[in-house]
């Protein structure tokens, strides 16, 4: 099946949200059923019918919901209201909304979010109306009760497989370079996903050209990288976290000045002052879009998704997973929705995010609009993914995932672990990493400084909060 084109208009409300874990190429499920009803309510849904209820729906998506929220309308005889804020506004928009008693019926959120709200009982569990709605829960892509459980209670339900990160190459620089490229573990040779970071560097040396006054002709890598996200993986390969509880909301340490955590900083910031195939934090300034898309760079780690399908790149794009140390990864935790305790119409709204959640029409709807695929029995919808570059993709996020994947040994010893695993003071951890690393990079901290010093910094907030 051919995916049905976005805009780039369309992209552009999606691609805010990327980082946060939006734009997949997941995997959805098999229809569930709509939720059954029960004996003595079907004269009362026919007399529904006439006249849905109106639900509110709160997200940052865009108008993508408009390709699937029609399904989701009939099936459970609702009428949705979209509450749509920019991604940057939402998480302020929704916490105000939600202490004012003001939130609506219907809530999304990133994993990002959950440390700002499963704590404070806010939703409704989902348990019941699974179990109510007849779902097979063995068909979910990850179990709920861990992605998005708290105190043994679901929380919330994914809306789509969660992407992965992978690495583009732009393969014009990468000839340009001499690189041998059948060398590449690109999607669908007999190499891919068989590098190790330390294969990735060598190739990262291979294809930076500089000049003989010392000047980058071009660089192998696309940043300097001193993000926490980034870090997470890097340490989850190693097989580690970055605080000493990353699901439940319970930790009590930070794990930054460990040594698995110091080796993982070093394996990012090395590209740049050691290994020197990234720039500087200013070389990077200044470059629209940065140095990848200006076509300055060979390669980039992003997420598995349409970002850079769809910019219009005047030159070839190579795909391959990201490199590993240890273990493969593959991050969990997507977008999901949520239900607002204070809502009025709790039994429409969790019957709509079901259905929303697990019914095949609307899997269908997201593998058409982007090659999206839902997380519940994602397995179904594989054959129906489009061909091309946004189909490698696709085929690349799922390549790690057991039952999704068609390399056997991608799937095999994966660390699946909470790609915001970042704890209560979330994005506390996140402005100190970033800041702590900024410094190695300007020569104003060693490594071993600069986590030591994060972890002291989030230690105290864990205490505070």
């Amino acid at each position: 099946m051919t995916a049905k084109r976005m805009s780039r208009r369309d992209f552009l409300h999606l691609s805010a949200a990327a980082t946060a874990g939006m734009v997949v190429a997941a995997c959805a499920g098999q229809p569930a059923a709509s939720p059954p009803a029960e004996e003595g309510a079907a004269q009362a849904s026919d007399t529904m019918a006439e006249e849905p209820v109106e639900i509110r729906l709160s997200h940052w998506w865009g108008e993508q919901h408009n390709s699937w929220l029609p399904i989701v309308e009939e099936k459970a005889n609702v009428k949705v209201k979209q509450e749509i804020y920019p991604w940057g506004e939402y998480l302020t928009k929704l916490k105000t909304q939600v202490a004012g008693g003001v939130a609506p019926d219907i809530i999304q959120l990133d994993q990002s979010h959950n440390a700002d709200f499963f704590p404070k009982n806010v939703f409704v569990p989902f348990n019941d109306a699974l179990q109510a709605a007849d779902i097979d829960m063995s068909k979910w892509n990850v179990d709920p009760a861990l992605e998005l459980g708290y105190n043994g209670d679901i929380l919330a339900l994914s809306l789509f497989t969660m992407q992965g990160r992978s690495v583009y190459l732009n393969l014009d620089l990468v000839r340009e370079a001499g690189y041998p490229e059948d060398e590449l573990p690109l999607y669908g040779r007999s190499n891919f996903d068989t590098w190790h970071w330390d294969d990735f560097v060598a190739f990262l040396k291979a294809v930076t050209i500089k000049a003989s006054d010392g000047a980058y002709e071009q660089y192998g890598y696309a940043s300097a990288i001193t993000d926490a996200t980034s870090l997470a993986y890097q340490m989850a390969s190693y097989d580690a976290d970055l605080v000493d509880d990353p699901w439940t909301f319970a930790e009590t340490e930070a794990l930054l000045n460990t040594e698995t955590a110091i080796a993982a900083a070093h394996d990012l910031i090395d590209l740049t002052v050691v290994h020197e195939v990234a720039p500087t934090l200013e070389a990077q300034q200044g470059i629209e879009g940065g140095l990848f898309r200006a076509g300055l760079a060979a390669a980039t780690i992003s997420w598995t998704n349409q970002t850079y399908l769809i910019a219009g790149l005047p030159f070839e794009l190579g795909f391959m997973h990201l490199p590993f140390v240890d273990r493969r990864v593959h991050g969990i935790g997507a977008n999901h929705w949520c239900i607002n305790k204070a809502s009025e119409l709790i039994p429409q709204a969790q019957e709509a995010s079901i259905i929303q959640t697990t019914d095949y029409e609307v899997g269908q709807a997201l593998v058409d609009l982007a090659a999206t695929i839902s997380a519940y029995d994602p397995a179904s919808y594989l054959d129906t993914l489009p061909e091309g570059d946004l189909g490698v993709i696709a085929r690349i996020m799922l390549s790690r995932l057991k039952g999704m994947s068609d390399c056997d040994y991608c799937a095999e010893d994966v660390n699946m672990f909470n790609r915001a695993g970042f704890g209560r003071g979330g994005r506390f951890l996140q402005d100190t990493v970033r800041a702590e690393l900024e410094k190695v990079l300007i020569g104003a901290k060693t490594v071993e400084q600069a986590m030591q010093d994060a972890d002291a910094a989030v230690d105290a907030e864990i205490e505070r909060v």
